[in-house]
């Protein structure tokens, strides 16, 4: 099983949408998700990916507790201004 989000490249589909806070959330929560079964691998890859968006995010200037918050369940989620 191939999970094509998984790919570290500035133009993957999710990576380029990845420009506002509900991008970068959804991309986050797409990366993190617990449910979805993976190899040892594409969660090594998971991991990268998540650094990389929460490492955009502070970049970005997108501020937590302000322009998003983390729910219980570890998901992250925008908060409307």
């Amino acid at each position: 099983m191939s999970y094509s989000f998984l790919l570290y490249k500035s133009n993957s589909k999710i990576w380029l949408a990845g420009h506002t806070v509900y991008g970068l959330c959804s991309a986050w929560n797409h990366a993190t998700n617990p449910s979805r079964p993976m190899t040892e691998r594409e969660h090594h890859r998971a991991n990268q990916y998540a650094r990389a968006i929460k490492n955009r995010m502070t970049r970005s200037g997108i501020v937590y507790g302000k322009d998003y918050t983390e729910l219980s369940n570890g998901s992250l989620w925008p908060i409307k201004n």
